[in-house]
């Protein structure tokens, strides 16, 4: 097993069963935040942020941001995305990034964060020391007690702690952000899905098994995902040094290539109305809205596919599941929803311009958890 397949373990295996209290605990937050300011306009790209880096800070290494409850941006995350752009540029060249971030002064706000993240480390191992019990909460301390294991799989030097505990707060957060800041958009300007998705979660009458998802809640999450795949372009691949055919297109070895996601999803060769946002094409395949399934793959596939993907479903799952529950969801005055749409940009992940949408609580009973 590598560190990368342990690091899946840890995520996608213990995190169903003791992750879920911190990640509820953060959905309550977050719940009683927009109660507080329910009927005012809130920019949602911000607040999904505040939730998804906040538990993800959590998981990796038991330390909460607090960006729920400060309604503020933490400084290490406010200068992780100050460079973006610059992240996106070099993921062709990722030796240049790593490069850069160990260097003195080259790093740029990156820097920062990814010294803060470098602190946390250090601090998890100091009280990993100091602990009797040995007892793994989080990513980094699953490591730690496999490094004190004599687990292979774990390398020897500290960098490689650094390198796991910043990749899973980036990748668990920035990506899943964007997609609960597009569930929300699309619940907001297609009313008939949001009102069938609060019929369904009302139906439930809170005996719903989150680790067991209602059909109609994961098909709005994949119809989200196959529309606004958070890695616009595809993750790069080389191909074996004998090269090989792609149909009838010769590639030859050693080539970096990449399969765009977002066009992929969106061709009308594979999905039927491939541009309209259909929840039910996912419920009903036989309707011929699916044309080839093959062709969605929003968390990639192979063995480099996304190490976070059941975790990811989890806190969409948890948020959403409690955001239907408790608000209808409407564009704020002045909001059309055009800009976000339609202005994101492909920064390796995709970045999202700020969404306002207004929250109001529903009238009437809601049912229990």
């Amino acid at each position: 097993m590598s560190v990368k397949e342990l690091t899946v373990y840890l995520i996608n295996c213990v995190a169903l069963s003791s992750y879920q209290p911190n990640i509820q605990k953060k959905v309550d937050t977050l719940i009683k935040q927009l109660k507080e300011r329910d009927s005012k306009t809130i920019n949602v790209t911000q607040w999904t942020q505040y939730y998804t880096f906040d538990v993800m800070g959590e998981i990796a290494f038991k330390k909460d941001f607090g960006q729920l409850e400060d309604g503020a941006e933490h400084y290490a995350i406010t200068a992780m995305h100050a460079q973006l752009e610059q992240i996106g540029l070099l993921g062709a060249v990722p030796w240049v990034l790593h490069l850069l971030v160990r260097i003195p002064g080259l790093g740029g706000p990156y820097a920062i964060f990814n010294k803060y993240c470098i602190e946390q480390v250090e601090n998890r191992k100091k009280q990993w020391r100091n602990d009797a019990e040995k007892k793994p909460t989080d990513v980094v301390s699953w490591l730690l007690k496999a490094k004190d294991d004599g687990d292979a799989c774990v390398p020897a030097s500290d960098l490689s702690l650094y390198d796991e505990g910043r990749l899973v707060v980036v990748a668990g957060s920035d990506t899943t952000a964007t997609t609960l800041a597009h569930v929300l958009y699309y619940l907001a300007t297609h009313p008939e899905v949001h009102k069938r998705l609060q019929t369904v979660v009302d139906e439930a009458q809170g005996v719903h098994d989150i680790a067991h998802p209602l059909p109609y809640l994961e098909a709005v999450i994949n119809e989200t995902l196959r529309l606004k795949p958070v890695v616009p372009s595809g993750q790069m691949r080389v191909t074996p040094p004998e090269g090989l055919y792609i149909d009838e297109t010769w590639i030859p070895g050693n080539t970096i290539v990449v399969v765009p996601q977002y066009l992929l999803q969106r061709d009308a060769r594979n999905f039927s109305r491939p541009l309209e946002f259909l929840p039910e094409r996912w419920l009903e395949k036989d309707q011929g809205l699916v044309f080839e399934d093959r062709a969605f793959f929003p968390f990639t596939i192979g063995h480099y596919a996304c190490a976070g993907k059941q975790l990811a479903y989890l806190q969409m799952r948890m948020a959403i599941w409690s955001i239907a529950r408790e608000f209808n969801i409407a564009l704020a005055p002045g909001e059309d929803g055009k800009r976000f749409d339609e202005d994101s940009k492909d920064t390796f992940t995709m970045a999202v311009p700020p969404l306002h949408l207004v929250f109001s609580k529903r009238k009437g009973p809601v049912s229990g958890q």
